[in-house]
């Protein structure tokens, strides 16, 4: 993104505009020359001088038509300057006072204030009843600005509820208006509009034509998003068809130009485009830079969900089960549910981000969460208007981002031999000798392969276990273990109600194969009458005693790292045989040994 001096130059000639109607003494000069101000402004810089001297015809304004139209202008270069809650009480005063004027004029150019000023994520219920009627009120005028106004809002709040038929009934509208009033303009957002139409429905082709239509458009017409508008574009279609080159040159421009301008919303899409150019350590540099105060932080704009869902975007693709990703993941959890069903736009409504369920999928997936039924939402947001860049992504439910970094994770004896090293590196803590850590290494360094529990035990011996011996006999099932048993079995049945009232079906799946292997291990442990039947083997014996040790060295660990004890549990099973199925969404590389050489699992 470039400095934009020809805005500049444009914008300052503007201001000289005013200062010259001001020093002339012409009422009627200075309020012309006042509602052009806006026009120079591109979307989220700072105003500068702009809304001051708004407000200044503004405030010497007095009859009720002169000073309504300076209140919208007023509102509208405040949400153009990232103030919007600066702007929502002029563009109330505006629409109170258009309200009882019989200008339908009037009425329209408040209702585009009253839109822009409540463009954030809690009004679009107020939103679709402003644009609506501002369409009624536009329909029967000849202005060619207050009709696109009226298209354009309508063509968002479409967006917005994945309204596909409003969608392609304001993009006629558009293409309509543009060919009617032969404006560059009009023709400008007509098909810049066209264009994300043409990259939610992965038509690369059609979408080529009508960016490079953009650009050619919008130098003709000065218009001051034009910038803005041709990178946003460049990027998505760079996402859309995997090119690095474009994505690559793109993500510092966003990250550089965020930056300089305070607007969030940008620096994060750069960290987004870091990362789809398998830049995995910029983009993490930009999320700490960003969200290292939390998402509380996030400003409740136009932006929120934006920036918001991108953040969640990036933690969740570089979880590693650090303590900033955790937290991010779990923030967006909570603000993004409000907004479930939703779509995300871009300030300017330029580009489509995918929808909000997509972006809960990946957090609670990431967070060993629920999450099939966050997905399956979103498919059936992204069918409904046929994005099929984004429904094939999310039918990949292990993407990464090229080149994601692995976690690296010590699980290793100290050094002197005593006692335990483990957790995330850079946030090791220390365990005592504990056998299950002893198990859980030796699974650990045999990813995907079933090791018999009477195998397992005997790693511990000489590590302060105990080897099982065939001496000796007991219940095969004690009173403590059976109650057990039965605990979890009631939690299971809770679980499987959950799962299917969210029509989870993997996880209902997975918790039934769980219920009928603990009902089997009942069932063998019981004789006739319900008693307890004893045992003989050291298999058996072998299996109670492996499942206790990883348990209670699975709670240890849960004491220092939440995160890693969950990692663990989610990939070991025990049993007769044992094993360790890491997640490939999860990517890993076990430090197993003090030694130089870790143990990589996907």
């Amino acid at each position: 993104m470039t400095d934009g001096a020809g805005t500049e130059r444009a914008q300052a000639a503007l201001i000289r505009a005013f200062l010259d109607a001001r020093d002339s003494g012409d009422t009627g000069l200075i309020e012309r020359a006042a509602l052009s101000l806006p026009t120079g402004q591109r979307f989220g810089e700072h105003p500068g001088l702009i809304p001051a001297l708004l407000h200044e015809a503004y405030s010497a304004a007095a009859a009720p038509p002169s000073r309504c139209r300076l209140a919208a202008a007023l509102a509208r270069a405040w949400v153009y300057g990232g103030h919007a809650e600066r702007a929502v009480v002029f563009a109330d005063e505006a629409l109170s006072l258009a309200s009882v004027q019989d200008d339908p004029r009037l009425l329209a150019d408040a209702l585009d204030a009253a839109l822009l000023a409540r463009w954030g994520p809690d009004g679009f219920g107020e939103r679709l009843s402003l644009a609506a009627r501002l369409d009624d009120t536009a329909a029967h005028l000849a202005d060619p600005e207050l009709r696109l106004s009226a298209h354009l809002w309508r063509l968002t709040t479409a967006w917005e509820c994945l309204d596909v038929v409003a969608v392609q009934r304001q993009l006629r509208a558009l293409d309509a208006l543009a060919d009617e009033t032969g404006s560059a303009r009009i023709a400008f957002f007509a098909a810049s509009r066209r264009a994300m139409h043409a990259l939610v429905t992965a038509d690369l082709a059609t979408a080529d034509e009508l960016i490079a239509r953009v650009g050619e458009i919008g130098s003709g017409a000065a218009e001051p998003d034009l910038e803005a508008v041709t990178h946003s574009l460049a990027a998505a279609r760079a996402r859309r068809a995997g090119d690095l080159a474009t994505l690559r040159h793109e993500a510092p421009q966003f990250a550089e130009y965020g930056a300089s301008q305070g607007m969030p919303a940008v620096s994060v899409q750069g960290a987004v485009l870091w990362l789809e150019a398998g830049q995995p350590a910029p983009a993490l540099d930009l999320l700490h830079q960003l969200a290292g105060g939390g998402l509380d932080t996030v400003a409740r704009d136009v932006d929120f969900l934006l920036t918001t869902v991108s953040l969640v975007h990036v933690a969740a693709a570089l979880h590693g089960g650090d303590g900033l990703t955790a937290d991010i993941l779990a923030d967006g959890v909570r603000l993004l549910e409000p907004y479930a069903g939703r779509a995300v736009l871009d300030s300017g409504a330029v580009v489509f981000h995918g929808v909000v369920d997509d972006y809960l999928f990946r957090a609670c997936r990431a967070l060993g969460q629920p999450a099939a039924h966050w997905r399956d939402h979103a498919a059936s947001c992204y069918r409904r208007i046929g994005a099929a860049w984004w429904l094939r992504r999310l039918s990949e439910p292990g993407h990464l981002a090229a080149g994601t970094p692995r976690a690296v994770i010590h699980l290793r004896r100290d050094a002197a031999g005593s006692g335990w090293v483990a957790g995330f590196d850079g946030a090791t803590f220390a365990l005592p000798d504990l056998k299950g850590l002893n198990y859980l290494r030796h699974l650990l360094g045999r990813p995907g392969a079933d090791v018999a529990a009477l195998d397992l035990a005997a790693v511990a011996a000489g590590h302060g276990g105990q080897t099982v011996t065939e001496s000796g006999g007991g219940e095969l099932l004690d009173a403590q273990a059976l109650a057990a048993y039965k605990q979890r079995l009631r939690d299971i049945d809770a679980e499987l109600d959950e799962a299917r009232s969210w029509a989870d079906e993997g996880r209902a799946a997975r918790l039934a194969v769980e219920r009928d292997a603990l009902l089997d291990e009942v069932r063998a442990a019981a004789g006739l009458g319900g008693r307890h039947r004893r045992f003989g083997s050291a298999d058996e014996r072998a299996r109670i005693a492996v499942r206790k040790a990883i348990a209670a060295a699975l709670a240890r660990i849960g004491q220092h790292d939440a995160a890693l004890a969950r990692l663990l549990r989610d990939g070991v099973r025990t049993g007769a045989a044992c094993r360790f199925e890491p997640d490939p969404t999860r990517p890993v590389t076990w430090v197993l040994e003090a030694g130089p050489a870790p143990h990589e699992s996907a």
